[in-house]
């Protein structure tokens, strides 16, 4: 890992413990929560000119009936500057995207052999 890398992961990282917070369009209200937990996973540019890092955020939302919720995004990096890449997100409590795996695991065999790939590697 580069040191520019390193740094990245850092400041990506440094987020954990902050507070997050989501403006829903119209009339559909606001959430804020915490940033609880945080994995950057450094991913591919096709035309490799932007680096790109993954993030999976565990987020807690204290005044609801499910608190934890998962959220999948990115960030890129064109030139010096770090920018938060996914004005649009799937941020879903954790009981959601059980239901999200689970179905598309049934209905597609390309999923589900991810699925059992993902499993593998994890018991090695």
């Amino acid at each position: 890992m580069t040191e520019d890398t390193q740094r990245v992961r850092e400041k990506i990282l440094s987020a954990v413990n902050g507070k997050v917070s989501f403006k829903y369009p119209g009339s559909e209200g606001d959430k804020h929560g915490v940033l609880t937990e945080r994995v950057v996973v450094e991913s591919v540019n096709a035309s490799g000119t932007v680096p790109y890092w993954d993030v999976v955020d565990l987020i807690e939302f204290k005044d609801l009936k499910e608190p934890m919720w998962l959220r999948i995004g990115y960030y890129r990096k064109p030139g010096e500057k770090l920018i938060w890449g996914s004005q649009t997100t799937i941020t879903e409590p954790i009981s959601i995207w059980k239901k999200i795996l689970v179905s598309a695991g049934k209905e597609k065999k390309w999923f589900r052999d991810l699925l059992e790939s993902v499993m593998e590697e994890l018991d090695k």
